[in-house]
């Protein structure tokens, strides 16, 4: 590493030090520091700006990751030549460079192949990516640049830059400066940057994203206890995926919601059967718990219950109805479809006592005692005390029931008398006569 000359960053009340010690020796007085990969550019080492007395409010809450809860958010600019407004903290001035690439052949196809690595390597986090600057609550921010970070005063073979306090910043402004040259490397780049304001330290391995260089076996942060490089923070070893799923969370929401809108749909809906398990004993009214997500949006999950031939469907979100007066062995079936019309579909088995399995291909929760589903989402039309699919005077409604048994007792009225009439006349009821 090059020498560079300490400079102090003034950020409101937090204070960043560009310093080479910080909390342990100088990158260029350890003798396990790597040197720079070829041609430069690939070393990582020395991107980290301490943070000195920091605001409390910069700090994450502890909570239980386990619980999921909201996501955190992690706003990717891809720098157009435009300024942001100031988040703290921030390591660098002025104006970053625009991104360029040179792996795909137009800048949104460039963004697509690094977001598939960060898709990837995220997957498990409770963090979602925008390409849009929020306009409230704390988020994290990456500027992504090509063409170096002179522009910052950094050195000529550094990659990035992010500033770091040992804890989750929940935000603050990291920087990638040599974005672009393959979306691989621009995904790394970005990935160690924003893992330094979530808390995380350079390890000596070159299969995790947080080695010092731009590692070349990597494929995400690795689940493994790793040596640190000069540690800051008093650790001497890191597991860098347990440590990002500890700082941010386990995801647990199906598909993550795509940074690029819905023009482009590329993926279908996921969905999952939550309540009742594969071939579950149940009673004859229990719950139907299901879990649907899409990178865009969900438009509609319908339910199908054979042979019984029930079916409903919602449109919003929790997806979760109470199945009544159930019996025999019956399948569940549900859809999720997305707005360009992709689907997915899940299915369970489940034993209910009693019956056959064959009932009416009617009513769902109704009124009159009738097998069904009641759903609990008000803006499909149903609640709690049932509601009617058919509705009135289609099959499977309690009007249409009270109609069809009105017609069956006079159809058997009339074969009764028929019967009687035709037996009445019948030569085997008449008496003999001699010829």
């Amino acid at each position: 590493m090059r020498f560079v000359r300490p400079r102090w960053l003034p950020v409101g009340p937090v204070v960043l030090a560009w310093v080479l010690g910080g909390c342990g020796p100088a990158p260029h007085e350890d003798p396990d520091d790597p040197e720079p990969s070829p041609g430069g550019g690939a070393a990582l080492s020395g991107d980290l700006v301490p943070v000195g007395d920091p605001q409390q409010d910069l700090l994450s809450a502890p909570g239980d990751p386990g619980t999921g809860g909201a996501p955190k958010v992690f706003f990717l600019h891809y720098a157009d030549g435009s300024s942001l407004p100031r988040s703290n903290p921030d390591p660098c001035r002025g104006r970053a460079p625009r991104f360029s690439c040179d792996f795909a052949p137009t800048l949104a196809e460039c963004k697509r192949q690094i977001q598939s690595y960060l898709d990837r390597w995220y997957a498990d986090f409770n963090v979602v990516f925008t390409l849009t600057r929020p306009t409230s609550g704390s988020f994290y921010t990456e500027v992504v640049s090509s063409g170096g970070g002179a522009w910052c005063d950094a050195a000529d073979n550094v990659a990035g830059i992010a500033p770091f306090l040992c804890d989750d910043l929940a935000g603050g402004v990291a920087y990638t400066f040599r974005g672009g040259r393959t979306a691989k490397e621009t995904a790394i780049i970005i990935s160690q940057e924003h893992a330094h304001l979530v808390g995380l330290e350079h390890t000596l391995s070159t299969r995790d994203i947080m080695d010092p260089t731009i590692c070349p076996n990597c494929d995400g942060f690795e689940n493994v206890d790793n040596r640190i490089q000069n540690s800051r923070c008093g650790r001497n070893r890191q597991n860098s995926y347990q440590m990002m799923q500890d700082r941010l969370g386990i995801w647990t929401g199906g598909i993550k919601p795509t940074p690029f809108g819905c023009q482009d749909d590329r993926v279908m809906p996921l969905v999952q059967i939550l309540a009742p398990a594969p071939n579950a004993t149940v009673g004859d009214s229990f719950a139907l718990r299901v879990q649907a997500s899409d990178d865009c949006r969900v438009s509609r999950v319908t339910v199908t219950v054979a042979p019984m031939g029930l079916t409903t469907q919602s449109t919003t979100a929790p997806f979760e109805w109470t199945l009544t007066k159930i019996s025999g062995r019956q399948i569940i079936t549900v859809t999720a479809v997305d707005p360009s019309g992709k689907q997915s579909s899940a299915s369970v088995t489940v034993n209910a006592p009693g019956g056959s399995g064959q009932g009416s291909d009617g009513g769902m929760g109704t009124a009159d005692g009738a097998p069904g589903l009641a759903d609990t989402d008000p803006g499909a039309g149903c609640n709690v005390a049932g509601c009617d699919i058919a509705g009135p005077g289609h099959a499977g409604s309690a009007t249409w029931w009270g109609a069809m048994f009105t017609l069956l007792t006079v159809m058997t009225i009339v074969l009764a008398s028929t019967r009687r009439e035709s037996r009445r006349n019948s030569p085997s009821q008449r008496s003999p006569r001699l010829r």
